[in-house]
C-alpha cells in the first residue's frame, strides 16, 4: 500500500504493532524494524538500539561553518597565497626583512578575521540552539519533545499546523493539509491521509496527524532541498557582488602586470641572474595592487554585526542579509506579531439565532474541542468560551489561511462553520454585511458562526447557510510599534501591511499604530493574479490576502524596483518570506517560518528592527569609507605600474619606483589601524547609490593625483638629479619623492574619510600622522642610525637638495586642492550643464 514502510498497514490500521518484519544490521548491532502502535510509539530500548546503530536524523550538513573551514577560508585566499609567494621569493633573493613585513601585516589581519568570525559562529550557534526546530514524538506511550537530530527510524511523530516536516514519513492516523512548495514550487495545499507519504522540507498548514519516520538523515528524499529550506535563498548583496568583481579584475591584471614590470626591468637581458632590487620593486607593485585587508575588513565588520545583533536577541542566519535590510525601501508587515503583540481577546458577541438545545458558548466550545487547533484566534476563543463541551462529530474542515474558515459536522446538530464572514457566507454575506462593516470600523476582527443542515462534502461546506452569531476579537497593539514604525517613516521606508483579515479592520489598527496612508486599503478576495500585480504599489493596507497573493505582492513590488523586506510568523507568510530580499521571522511564530527566514527576532520584539537596520547601515557606510583608503593605494599602484610599462616600451628605464617597504607607513598607519576603528564606528546614515560605483568614484581622485605627481617627478628627474642610482641597490631620488608624496596623499585621503572630525576620529588621525612624522624624520636622528623598517620607505641615504625639497613641498601642498577638484569635477560639470540648458530654454 502507498506509504506503508514495512507492508503491515491494512485498511489504514496496524495489523501487529510489535511483529518484526525486517532485520537491518549495522556493524554488529541487529535492528528489528516494525510499525509501532501510534499511541505507544517506540520503546526506550528500541530508541537506544537505533541510536547505537547510527539510525538517527543526522546529515552531513551543518547550519554554520566549522572552525576548520573558518580558518581555511581566511588563511588560504588567493591574495594571501600570492603575498606569501612574493615574500618567499624576496627572502631567496636576499632581500632585507624590511621588504617582507607585509606578511606580518597579513598574518595579523587574518588572525583578527578568524577570531571575529569564530565569535560570530558562537553567537549564531547559541541562538540557533534556542531557535532550533523540535519534534513531538510518542515513546513508551508518552508525548515527548526532542531535537530533530534525536529522531530515529520508525519514530512516531505528532505533526500539527506550523510544523516543518523534518524527515520522510508515512501518515498513520489523522489528516493534514501540507504545503510542498519547497519541493515542487507549487503553493496549493495538498491533503494527506493515512497511508500517504510526507516529505521533509514541506510543512503542515492545518490539521494534525501521527506519522511514522521512514527515512532520516542523508537518506531522506530531498535532503539537499531541506538544507535549502533552512536558508532558502541567499540575499543579493551589493557588497559581496562588488568585492567579488574587484577580486576577479585584480586577479586577472596582477600576474601580467608583475611579469611585464619584471621583464622590462631586465632591459631585455633575460639570461642574467635575478637582481634583488628588481625583485623588490616588482614585488612592491604586486603587493600595492592587492587590497587584501578590504575583504578581511568587510568580513570582520559583518561578523561584529552578527555578534552585536545576537546580543540584542536577533539571530542572523545569513551574513549579508544585514546589508540588505539596510537597503530596503519597502517593509511588508503581517499585522499579527508585528503591529500587534499577538494576543487577542473576545470583546463582544452578537447573536442572531439560537440553536435548539445548544448555547453559543457550548457550540463554540464543542467546535474548539473537535478542531483541537492551537493558534492565536483559538486561544482567544478558549479564554471566552472554554473547552468543556464535547459533542460527537462526523467530519471536520481544519482552518487554513487559504479558506479562512473551519467547520465541524456534528451528528445531531448539523454543520457549523467559523471564520471570516464573507468567506463563510459567500453569496449570503449581504445579510450581515452592514453589521460586519460597522464592527470592522471599530477596529475589531469579526468572526461569523454559521449553520447548515447539509453535511460536509470533501473540504467544502454546502447547503443553505444561516448566520448564528458574530464574534468580535480585538488585537492588542504593541506598545513599541508606533515608535518603530515612526523610525522607518523618518528613514524613507514605506511600510505596507499585508494581512488575511478584513482590510477595514487592519486599516484601523494600522492607523492606530501610525502607519502612513493606512486609510488606503483594499481587499484581495477573489482577485485575479493580474489584478493583484497591478495594484501592488497603489495601496498601503491589503486585506483578505491568501499566501499565494502575499508572494505576488512582494514579487510585484520588487519588479517595480523596490528593495523589499517581509516580516511574518505563520505558515501563511512563508511564500512571501522566501520571495522577499530580506525576510524576518518572529521566534514565537511557526517553526517553518523561522527556518526560511534570513533573520529571526528571538524575543519576537518588533522594536529590534531599527537596531538591525542600523547595523547594516554601519557596515555599508563604513566599508564604503574605508574602501577609499584601500582602493586609492590599489589604483595608484595600477596607474604607476602602467606608466612604468609604457616608459619601458618607449625605451626608458623601466624600474618600478616603490619597494614593499615603501608602503609600510601607508599600510599600517593610514590603512590598517584607522580602517578597523572607522569600520566599527556607529554610522546610521541612509544608504545612497551603488556600492561599487561609489567606492571606485571615491578612490580615483587620490590615485590620479599620485599619478600626476609621478609624471611631474619623472619629467624633472634628470634636471634635479633624481635619476642617479636608479639601477643600483641604492635608493633613488625618484623613489624617495614618489614614496613621500604618495604617503602624504594617503594621509589626505584618511583625513577626507575621517571628516567630520569628532573627538575620537581627531585623536586617531593626529596620532597616526604624528607617528608617521616621528618615524620618518625624528627617530633616525635620535638613535643616530640608518633608517629601519618603516623609515626606509620614505627616506634617502643622502640628503635631498634644496630644489628637490622645494619640489616635494609644492607637490604635497597642491595635492589636496587637486584631489578636491577631481572629486567634485563631475558634480560641477553636471550643475554647469543644467544651468546652460536652463538658460537656453529661457532664451527660447
Amino acid at each position: 500500500m502507498k506509504g506503508d514502510p514495512l507492508g503491515l498497514i491494512e485498511n489504514k490500521k496496524v495489523k501487529s504493532a510489535h511483529t518484526p518484519t525486517r532485520i537491518k544490521s549495522k556493524g554488529d548491532i541487529v535492528i528489528e524494524r516494525y510499525n509501532p502502535d501510534v499511541e505507544h510509539g517506540l520503546t526506550t530500548d528500541d530508541v537506544e538500539k537505533r541510536q547505537l546503530a547510527g539510525l538517527v536524523n543526522l546529515s552531513d550538513k551543518g547550519s554554520t561553518k566549522t572552525l576548520s573551514s573558518i580558518i581555511f577560508s581566511n588563511v588560504f585566499t588567493f591574495f594571501n597565497m600570492l603575498i606569501l609567494a612574493i615574500v618567499i621569493i624576496l627572502l631567496i633573493t636576499g632581500a632585507k626583512f624590511t621588504q617582507t613585513v607585509s606578511i606580518v601585516i597579513v598574518a595579523m589581519n587574518t588572525t583578527i578575521g578568524i577570531i571575529q568570525e569564530i565569535n560570530a559562529k558562537k553567537m549564531i550557534d547559541k541562538l540557533s540552539l534556542l531557535s532550533a526546530p523540535t519534534a513531538m514524538v510518542i515513546r513508551d506511550g508518552l508525548e515527548q519533545e526532542i531535537g530533530v537530530a534525536d529522531v530515529v527510524i520508525d519514530e512516531i511523530l505528532k505533526l500539527s499546523a506550523g510544523k516543518q516536516i523534518i524527515v520522510d514519513a508515512v501518515v498513520r492516523q489523522g489528516s493534514v493539509e501540507v504545503n510542498e512548495s519547497l519541493l515542487t514550487g507549487e503553493s496549493d495545499p495538498i491533503v494527506k491521509k493515512a497511508g500517504d507519504t510526507l516529505y521533509s522540507g514541506s510543512f503542515v498548514i492545518s490539521g494534525s496527524v501521527y506519522a511514522q519516520a521512514t527515512a532520516i538523515g542523508n537518506d531522506i528524499y530531498i535532503e539537499k532541498l531541506t538544507s535549502q529550506a533552512k536558508k532558502y535563498k541567499k540575499p543579493k548583496s551589493d557588497i559581496f557582488r562588488s568585492l567579488k568583481l574587484i577580486v576577479r579584475i585584480i586577479g586577472f591584471l596582477i600576474i601580467p602586470i608583475g611579469a611585464g614590470l619584471y621583464m622590462l626591468g631586465l632591459n631585455g637581458n633575460y639570461d642574467q641572474i635575478i637582481q634583488p632590487i628588481l625583485v623588490e620593486r616588482t614585488a612592491g607593485a604586486i603587493i600595492g595592487l592587492i587590497p587584501s585587508g578590504l575583504f578581511l575588513l568587510t568580513s570582520v565588520a559583518l561578523a561584529v554585526g552578527v555578534v552585536r545583533l545576537g546580543q540584542n536577541n536577533t539571530l542572523v542566519q545569513e551574513l549579508y542579509c544585514i546589508e540588505m535590510l539596510a537597503r530596503i525601501d519597502t517593509l511588508c508587515l503581517d499585522k499579527t506579531g508585528t503591529i500587534t503583540d499577538g494576543s487577542m481577546t473576545v470583546k463582544s458577541v452578537i447573536e442572531f439565532e439560537t440553536v435548539p438545545g445548544l448555547t453559543l458558548k457550548q457550540l463554540v466550545s464543542a467546535m474548539l474541542n473537535a478542531q483541537n487547533d492551537s493558534n492565536l484566534t483559538s486561544d482567544a476563543l478558549y479564554e471566552r468560551f472554554g473547552n468543556q463541551k464535547r459533542i460527537r462529530h462526523k467530519a471536520i474542515i481544519p482552518f487554513s489561511s487559504a479558506r479562512k474558515y473551519s467547520a465541524v459536522e456534528f451528528e445531531k446538530y448539523g454543520t457549523f462553520a467559523l471564520g471570516a464572514p464573507e468567506f463563510v457566507l459567500k453569496q449570503d454575506y449581504n445579510k450581515i454585511a452592514s453589521e460586519v462593516e460597522k464592527q470592522a470600523n471599530e477596529g475589531y476582527r469579526v468572526l461569523a458562526v454559521v449553520h447548515t443542515d447539509d453535511p460536509i462534502e470533501g473540504k467544502e461546506v454546502t447547503g443553505k447557510l444561516k448566520p448564528i452569531a458574530l464574534i468580535m476579537i480585538e488585537d492588542t497593539i504593541r506598545a513599541d510599534a508606533p515608535d518603530t514604525i515612526q523610525y522607518f517613516k523618518d528613514n524613507g521606508v514605506n511600510v505596507v501591511v499585508i494581512s488575511g483579515d478584513n482590510p477595514l479592520t487592519v486599516s484601523r489598527i494600522s492607523q492606530r499604530a501610525g502607519i502612513k496612508n493606512a486609510e488606503s486599503y483594499v481587499s484581495l478576495e477573489n482577485m485575479s493574479d493580474k489584478e493583484v500585480v497591478r495594484i501592488a504599489n497603489k495601496y498601503t493596507v491589503f486585506g483578505r490576502v491568501s499566501p499565494h497573493q502575499k508572494k505576488l505582492l512582494v514579487e510585484a513590488m520588487k519588479n517595480n524596483g523596490h528593495v523589499v523586506a517581509m516580516t511574518g510568523d505563520g505558515v501563511n507568510d512563508i511564500l512571501a518570506l522566501r520571495e522577499a530580499d530580506t525576510s524576518i521571522a518572529m521566534a514565537s511564530g511557526s517553526e517553518a517560518a523561522r527556518n526560511v527566514s534570513h533573520l529571526v527576532l528571538m524575543d519576537s520584539n518588533f522594536a529590534n528592527m531599527p537596531k538591525v537596520v542600523s547595523e547594516g547601515r554601519r557596515v555599508i557606510n563604513n566599508i564604503q569609507k574605508v574602501s577609499k583608503l584601500y582602493l586609492t593605494k590599489t589604483f595608484f599602484t595600477l596607474f604607476l605600474s602602467l606608466l612604468i610599462i609604457i616608459r619601458g616600451l618607449m625605451g626608458y628605464e623601466a624600474l618600478y619606483p616603490l619597494k614593499p617597504s615603501h608602503l609600510l607607513i601607508m599600510e599600517i598607519l593610514v590603512i590598517g589601524v584607522p580602517s578597523f576603528f572607522i569600520a566599527l564606528e556607529y554610522n546610521n546614515n541612509r544608504i545612497e547609490g551603488n556600492f561599487l560605483a561609489k567606492i571606485v568614484k571615491d578612490a580615483l581622485p587620490g590615485a590620479i593625483v599620485v599619478l600626476l605627481n609621478a609624471l611631474i617627478i619623472f619629467s624633472v628627474a634628470h634636471t634635479l638629479g633624481l635619476d642617479v642610482g636608479m639601477g643600483s641597490n641604492q635608493h633613488s631620488g625618484i623613489s624617495t619623492l614618489i614614496g613621500l608624496t604618495a604617503t602624504a596623499l594617503s594621509f589626505m585621503v584618511l583625513y577626507s574619510v575621517s571628516r567630520p572630525l569628532n573627538p575620537r576620529r581627531s585623536i586617531l588621525f593626529f596620532t597616526m600622522l604624528s607617528l608617521a612624522v616621528f618615524g620618518v624624520f625624528l627617530l633616525p636622528e635620535l638613535l643616530e642610525i640608518q633608517p629601519i623598517i618603516t623609515i626606509n620607505n620614505v627616506t634617502h641615504s643622502t640628503p635631498m637638495t634644496l630644489p628637490q625639497n622645494l619640489l616635494l613641498i609644492v607637490l604635497i601642498y597642491t595635492s589636496y586642492p587637486l584631489m578636491y577638484i577631481l572629486t567634485n569635477l563631475g558634480k560641477w560639470l553636471k550643475t554647469a550643464v543644467r544651468r546652460i540648458i536652463h538658460v537656453i530654454s529661457e532664451m527660447k
